[in-house]
């Protein structure tokens, strides 16, 4: 890369920066997340009760296993909502919590660019769509190779229609949201405190892959591998634009195969995965890395910020000798 600012040490141009503003923009995103999330989630438990999904009189091992079957179950537009919602409500968070924060312009969270580069995330688009739909193929062919009965779950209509409109609204704010958590909010943070890009990739992966935790160990190995896919690619080209278009293709096909139950399941899990799935998701990861990276370099984009020129010093008048 040539001289500038990397995409993670953007918090550094901040004119009033300081150590501790990050800090403080994180903190008060927890903050505002859990106040957020917590509505979100109490406007659900309402409204699945009302509507007799959940019941809160049984005991509460019951109740907890219900809980968490709802909220995991695609098929169900209530809970898809939930899952959903719960995540697009952060995207505005971030910005809130770095203007709180003193950390201005609020637009250096996108890019070098200090803005969303809308014609790269288009062509990004390309490669996430082929990356994604043959890891998707390849996958389901091990599985059949191997011996695994795929039988399609039958799914309401109604359920599916809903499913299907809520995904294709939904899905683009709730993966921008992760991005801009993660690689943006996070992944700067780290940079404004540690020059090597390697330490804010790695540490904002292992936050990335703890937010993931309903998997099982290949799966939350497979969701490492992916995040650390993000984390490089916006380092490499200098903002979430390549990122937020994988995420987001990524997640619009892996939750419409769900939603129509054609995969054998309704249900967001990776029971039955083994180390093939973190394998494959390297393999895949790292290609469209590649192929990002030669694609931002034929296109010309801007992969750090320029460094400031500095002002010019005004030449002092030349002081007479001494008489």
């Amino acid at each position: 890369m040539s001289d500038g600012i990397p995409y993670h040490r953007l918090f550094r141009t901040s004119p009033n920066f300081a150590w501790w503003r990050p800090l403080l923009a994180v903190v008060l995103f927890g903050v505002f997340a859990v106040v957020a999330l917590i509505a979100v989630s109490v406007v659900w438990i309402v409204i699945a009760v009302m509507t007799g999904q959940l019941d809160l009189l049984g005991d509460t091992g019951s109740l907890q296993s219900d809980l968490i079957a709802q909220a995991t179950d695609v098929s169900n537009p209530l809970s898809l909502f939930l899952l959903l919602a719960s995540l697009v409500v952060l995207l505005p968070l971030v910005p809130a919590a770095m203007l709180c924060a003193g950390l201005r312009p609020v637009s250096l969270r996108h890019s070098v660019a200090f803005r969303l580069r809308w014609g790269w995330l288009a062509r990004c688009l390309v490669p996430a769509l082929i990356i994604t739909v043959v890891s998707t193929l390849v996958s389901l062919g091990i599985a059949l190779a191997a011996g695994q009965r795929i039988e399609p779950v039958a799914v309401p209509v109604v359920n599916l229609v809903l499913g299907l409109v809520l995904i294709v609204l939904l899905v683009p704010f709730q993966a921008a949201a992760e991005e801009y958590v993660f690689r943006g909010l996070l992944m700067q943070t780290i940079g404004a405190w540690v020059r090597p890009v390697w330490v804010a990739i790695v540490l904002s992966t292992v936050l990335f892959t703890i937010g993931h935790t309903q998997y099982e160990l290949w799966g939350m190995l497979s969701v490492a591998v992916m995040g650390a896919g993000f984390a490089i690619v916006a380092w490499r080209t200098g903002g979430l634009e390549a990122g937020i278009a994988l995420h987001v293709v990524n997640n619009l096909i892996a939750l419409a195969l769900l939603a129509t139950g054609a995969t054998g399941t309704t249900q967001m899990s990776s029971e039955g995965s083994g180390p093939e799935a973190p394998l494959l998701q390297a393999i895949f990861a790292a290609a469209f890395v590649l192929w990002v990276d030669r694609l931002a370099t034929r296109s010309g984009i801007e992969r750090v910020r320029p460094l400031p020129v500095p002002a010019p010093v005004a030449p002092h008048a030349p002081v007479a000798p001494p008489a």
